[in-house]
């Protein structure tokens, strides 16, 4: 990386500091901000610009070492006999008399660093300089320091205008990220370093070149990801040093304190005797108080503070700071719901007896909060002795946080401890999905439900079974099934715990997938009003997946703006949760919605995210989906990926070229989806078989979008409906399929001898194409070659165009070499050529991504 990072987010200061060197009236300017703002980099910025105008420029940096020595400051600029000599007056007209002859005529621009370390004499003399118009000075100094007398009368005599550097905003920080790596940082590492650093430029700087150095920091895809801890360089760890080892022992108890507990209620803090040290502290830009409610709240003045602290302090400290924590809280009273599990964690860190029943409280109330410390209390009340609740506990918050096969392991160790039906079905039942959807062992899954069946009596265990196997069905594709064992054990469960959610999170997926939105929706909002109020570790996870679900729902619905809202909503919650499946299935949420846009691009993107989210050991369960989903959307942008199953292997198909194949993959793919129930998506890929170009079959009525396949599959010969299934689609949202059809409304308008009506659709059809980035699909093919050339003459047109030899097509797509001969004699003839040397030059390549090495 680059030694000077780009000057990001800083128009508004260079703006203001121009106008007061532009004003004949000002003669200063005092730069002040917190260490690190970068305020010596934004001094830096115009000293360069009034230098290359042709001003004499001297920098000039104060420093404690030289703060009792008269112009120890200037003591570089200074010839060799202004050496202290005579009286005050004298020395300081001298010096400064050497340095306005030293400008020759030409504007004097001084900048003094650290202004705050300056000796008597040297402040005088930058208060005499900028007071006599001898000189334009900018002073800087750091936010909450005394500067001399002399620097702080040029601001209060109006000699000197102040500009106070703060922090930079969170987008400008994002900015500035991108701008110094040339690319973009995902979402998640975004987040983490903003909360790290809140927009110091200085702290953000050391942290990248911490990571680029470690090489936790790489890109990938072309995108710059995070992996492991985010950690400070020592240069940092000395600048915050600086900042707390010049305190006393009152002061330092108050930022222990604060480092391991933050926030801490000022009540507390002043009866542990740190009322005395509070003030000064904040002061001194080390601690802010903060008013939430009716509660002053007092925490260390930057997160970095807290890790740089606690890293320094010895363990024997830190089990003493935790001690003072957990007995002030005790006597103050733990009155709050989050003050609960801070009570519990800092008894255990200070290593006093603690029940296992209040371990395990404060674990399940973190669940939605913090999956780290969750997982760390959940495995201290196992240690503790906390029993099968406590062990269930522990697996089940692995689970959700995609430790699977940690989970396995105890799940099976649980399996042979329970004393109840309830208890072994719950078991077998978690231990079930998270085999199937964690660790993709869907066969062992299975048997462990048939076991299990063959174990337990009673109803309520029998359904706690069957939904964890109609979530095996319906993960197969057997929606109808799925949703034919989900029914009775709804009807028996109408009590909302967490058997019922289960049921609900099946149950929203499959209703997705058949095209029965509303009835999805209304599933989703009972699902989610259960995951708000039970405790469950199931329902962090469960959230997620109804989300997922609502967002699909919407999309096959037509209501893509509400998709997007939500999926955004989703995504920015789990991003500052940090709580990687969350972060996976909101990325897939808006991958979907991208796809359904159109923006090819925007939709690799997300689905790429969400497959590199991090979830341990195992990605999460919508892998399978997420995974064909972006073989499709790479395919719509002309390159191609190894294809899954037949639906996604259709689209590599057709961006290779292959309409034929394209169009039996889609139609197995489209009878597969019918027979399981999944009628939204036999919809969907239909309506693809059109966009290839062929005869789609009865597309399901599945609502939604669904109606809009339908029409456009009736109106592929009519260049009017064409144009008018078009408007309904971008009226949807979706523009990709907007353009398509428009592109197809022109094709039939040339055959027709309509130009004008052609060239009116082609435009709608580029109009509409232009937010949909890197699209590349089959019926796009005709705004750039406008040709009239059916399916397959096209196909092997462009087949032999890459190369290919007659054989080498009829062998590719399942035909003779004579009915390759025979289609290549028509396309010569329709477009007045003369042999395969031209075609490439009219039909133009095939998708970048396939190539004849492609093929056979």
């Amino acid at each position: 990386m680059a030694n000077d990072w780009p000057l990001v987010g800083r128009e508004q200061e260079l703006a203001f500091a121009r106008r007061a060197l532009a004003d004949p009236e000002v003669c200063g300017l005092l730069l002040t901000g917190r260490a690190g703002a970068g305020k010596t980099r934004l001094a830096k910025t115009l000293l360069a610009e009034l230098a290359g105008d042709g001003a004499r420029t001297h920098w000039v940096r104060a420093m404690s070492s030289a703060s009792t020595i008269p112009f120890g400051a200037f003591a570089h600029l200074l010839p060799g006999s202004a050496d202290g000599s005579g009286d005050r007056a004298h020395r300081l007209n001298q010096v400064a008399g050497h340095l306005t002859r030293g400008a020759e005529g030409r504007r004097l621009i001084l900048c003094v660093d650290d202004a705050h370390l300056l000796d008597d004499l040297s402040a005088t003399l930058v208060h005499q300089l900028a007071a006599t118009a001898s000189a334009f000075v900018l002073v800087i100094a750091p936010h909450g320091v005394s500067v001399p007398d002399p620097v702080f009368a040029m601001w209060k005599d109006r000699v000197a205008e102040r500009l106070d550097v703060g922090e930079l905003t969170r987008p400008q920080t994002t900015e500035l990220i991108t701008a110094a790596l040339g690319g973009r940082l995902d979402d998640g590492a975004e987040h983490r370093l903003w909360g790290l650093t809140l927009g110091n430029p200085l702290f953000l700087r050391e942290l990248i070149q911490g990571g680029l150095d470690s090489g936790s920091l790489s890109a990938e895809d072309g995108v710059w990801r995070w992996s492991g801890a985010l950690m400070a360089t020592p240069r940092l760890v000395e600048l915050i040093e600086t900042r707390t080892d010049r305190v006393d022992a009152d002061e330092r108890r108050l930022l222990e304190l604060l480092a391991f507990g933050e926030p801490l209620g000022s009540e507390p803090l002043v009866r542990l005797g740190a009322g005395r040290v509070l003030a000064s502290m904040e002061q001194a830009g080390l601690v802010v108080s903060e008013r939430t409610g009716r509660r002053l709240n007092v925490r260390l003045a930057h997160p970095l503070y807290a890790d740089v602290i606690r890293r320094r302090t010895s363990p024997l400290r830190q089990r003493d700071t935790y001690r003072i924590l957990a007995q002030t809280l005790d006597l103050t009273g733990a009155r709050r719901a989050e003050d609960k599990p801070r009570l519990v964690r800092w008894r255990l860190a200070a290593g006093l007896q603690t029940d296992p029943q209040l371990v395990r409280a404060a674990a399940e109330t973190l669940l939605r909060k913090d999956f780290p410390q969750a997982e760390q209390l959940a495995a201290e009340a196992v240690r503790m002795g906390g029993g099968f609740g406590a062990k269930f506990l522990l697996a089940q918050v692995r689970v959700a946080g995609g430790r699977h096969a940690d989970a396995d392991s105890l799940l099976a160790e649980l399996a042979g401890e329970t004393v109840s039906d309830a208890q072994h079905a719950r078991v077998a039942a978690t231990r079930a999905r998270n085999l199937a959807f964690g660790l993709d062992r869907f066969e062992e899954a299975a048997g462990v439900l048939d076991t299990a069946e063959t174990a337990v009596s009673g109803a309520s265990a029998a359904d706690e079974l069957a939904t964890a196997r109609a979530a095996l069905r319906a993960a197969a594709g057997a929606s109808r099934e799925a949703l034919d064992l989900l029914g009775p054990v709804l009807d028996r469960n109408r009590r909302g715990d967490a058997l019922r959610l289960a049921a609900l999170v099946v149950a929203a997926g499959a209703l997705a997938s058949t095209g029965r939105t509303e009835a999805c929706l209304g599933v989703v909002d009972e699902g989610l009003e259960i995951a708000s109020r039970i405790s469950d570790a199931f329902a962090p996870g469960a959230r997620v997946r109804l989300e997922h679900a609502r967002i699909v729902a919407l999309c096959r619905a037509g209501r893509l703006e509400e998709a997007e809202d939500r999926a955004g909503d989703d995504y920015r919650d789990a991003v500052r949760d940090r709580w990687g499946p969350a972060v996976a299935g909101a990325a897939a949420s808006l991958g979907t919605v991208a796809l359904a846009y159109g923006n090819v691009r925007g939709a690799i993107r997300w689905l790429r995210e969400a497959l590199a989210a991090d979830a341990h050991d195992q990605p999460h369960e919508f892998r399978p989906a997420v995974a064909a989903a972006l073989v499709r959307a790479t395919a719509m942008s002309g390159r191609v990926a190894e294809p899954l199953g037949d639906w996604d292997g259709a689209w590599v198909a057709a961006a290779r070229g292959e309409l034929s194949r394209a169009l039996q993959l889609g139609a197995s793919a489209a009878s597969a989806a019918s027979e399981d129930g999944r009628l939204a998506i036999a919809a969907e890929i239909r309506h693809d078989l059109v966009r290839f170009g062929g005869s789609p079959g009865a597309i399901p009525s599945a609502g939604g979008m669904a109606e809009l396949y339908a029409a456009h599959a009736s109106a592929v010969s009519d260049g009017a409906a064409l144009d008018a299934v078009a408007s309904s689609f971008a009226d949807a949202g979706a523009r990709l399929l907007a353009a398509e059809a428009s592109a197809e409304a022109a094709r039939v308008y040339r055959v027709e001898g309509k130009n004008g009506s052609a060239a009116m659709s082609a435009q709608r059809a580029r109009a509409w194409l232009a937010s949909c980035e890197d699209a590349a699909t089959p019926a796009l093919s005709s705004l750039e070659t406008p040709l009239d050339l059916t399916v397959r003459e096209l196909e092997i047109a462009r087949l032999v165009a890459t190369g290919l030899t007659s054989r080498a097509v009829a062998d590719r797509l399942v035909v003779s070499v004579r009915t390759v001969d025979n289609v290549l004699h028509g396309v010569y003839a329709k477009l007045g050529i003369s042999g395969r040397r031209e075609l490439a030059s009219v039909v133009g390549p095939l998708v970048s991504g396939s190539s004849p090495g492609d093929g056979p």
